[in-house]
């Protein structure tokens, strides 16, 4: 049926179409069916309760009110689509602005500046969005190219991403690809190979799969299960690497961790502990209470008081606090505070305070400065040239 006025679908009524030029009413519950695959309407359609479309529909715009708007086939809108509840469509989507009270779910391809609802976002295909925004969840299933992606709830971008920025009151998920800015109030999450700028969350960020990342912050726990390569981690509790992991700067309240190797261009820092199963390197390490490696590496060491210094060690600056311990020291200055200890020591220059213990085998090559009251319970011994540690 083509039409060249206004046209009214009574409520509940089927009608058939194929080109509309001017607008379109449809009543509450009808269902609008195509002619010859695809209905044309030049002008908007208005809706009040919910309507079905069962084939293709090209529209100027939709507004629809008081129920859900089905289409079983394509929607393709050159203005906006409104729906106060739901908006399912089978096929693919084009509009300008896609907005529903509660759901927006579409199973092929979208391309849309703005997509929000109230509720949830489902969006099965590729996707070139500027805005996707939902009050509880937003589900992106294929690839996808989005400036801005926002949820109260969760986010969970399953295809390849490509996000300038993603934010969830709870959770985000990240699968593959590049992202930008992402930030929760609970947990970051991502699977796969990831790249993200910054990263940031409330209690956690797990990075699952192989990953790069400027910047990552969390509230309690950084953890990463493959290798890393990264700018800064921060923690309030702890950060957590399971494989190798290189970057600039690491810091956690209570302890950095690695399972593999730790090689860091500037500082590694914590409240307790700074540790790695092989070899940990940094420009500057300082820990409350433990630096633990197979290997030590770093410019400037500081071991707190009471603390203790695990490994073999190769720095430019050993500071041992009060009672601090530390052995198997390759180093240019030792600094030895009261009552702090050191065994086996190799170093161009040694200070030692009052009731430090000095002991083992030690080599020097400038001099040993030492309070009335230190304890060496060593034979030092002045050489040319100090060994070289063999990591």
């Amino acid at each position: 049926m083509a039409a060249k006025k206004r046209v009214h679908v009574k409520k509940r009524s089927r009608m058939k179409f194929s080109e509309v030029d001017g607008d379109m009413k449809i009543g509450k519950g009808a269902t609008i069916i195509a002619e010859n695959k695809t209905i044309v309407v030049h002008g908007k359609i208005k809706n009040k309760g919910g309507f079905k479309c069962k084939g293709n529909l090209e529209v100027l715009s939709i507004e629809s009110t008081k129920g859900n708007v089905k289409i079983y086939g394509d929607l393709k809108a050159k203005r906006e689509v409104e729906s106060d509840k739901k908006l399912i469509v089978t096929g693919s989507l084009e509009a300008e602005d896609v907005s529903a009270g509660m759901t927006v779910e579409v199973k092929k391809d979208v391309k849309a500046e703005k997509i929000s609802a109230g509720a949830i976002v489902r969006l099965h295909g590729k996707v070139e969005a500027d805005s996707i925004s939902a009050g509880a969840f937003v589900r992106l299933y294929g690839e996808h190219t989005v400036s801005k992606v926002s949820a109260g709830a969760s986010v969970k971008l399953f295809g390849i991403s490509n996000v300038e920025k993603a934010s969830a009151g709870a959770r985000i998920v990240v699968t593959s690809g590049k992202i930008g800015k992402v930030s929760a109030g609970m947990s970051v999450i991502s699977k796969k190979d990831v790249e993200i700028d910054v990263a940031s969350a409330g209690m956690s960020v797990k990075l699952l799969g192989k990953t790069k990342v400027r910047k990552a912050s969390a509230g309690m726990r950084v953890k990463a299960k493959n290798n890393l390569e990264f700018g800064d981690l921060s923690a309030g509790m702890s950060v957590i690497l399971k494989k190798n992991a290189v970057g600039e700067k690491a810091s956690a309240g209570f302890r950095i961790h690695g399972k593999s190797n730790i090689t860091l261009s500037g500082s590694a820092s914590a409240g307790f502990s700074v540790s790695a199963c092989k070899k940990l390197e940094s420009e500057k390490i300082s820990a409350g209470k433990k630096i633990k490696a197979k290997f030590i590496k770093a410019e400037t060491i500081n071991v707190a008081r009471r603390g203790k210094l695990i490994g073999k060690v190769q720095a430019g600056t050993v500071v041992l606090n009060e009672r601090a311990r530390a052995k198997n020291l390759y180093v240019s200055e030792l600094e030895m505070l009261e009552r702090s200890k050191a065994r086996n020591v190799f170093a161009d220059n040694i200070t030692i305070e009052d009731y430090a213990i000095l002991s083992g085998k030690v080599e020097y090559t400038g001099s040993i400065n030492a309070e009335e009251k230190a304890r060496i319970w060593a034979k030092p011994k002045k050489v040319k040239e100090l060994p070289t540690p063999k990591f």
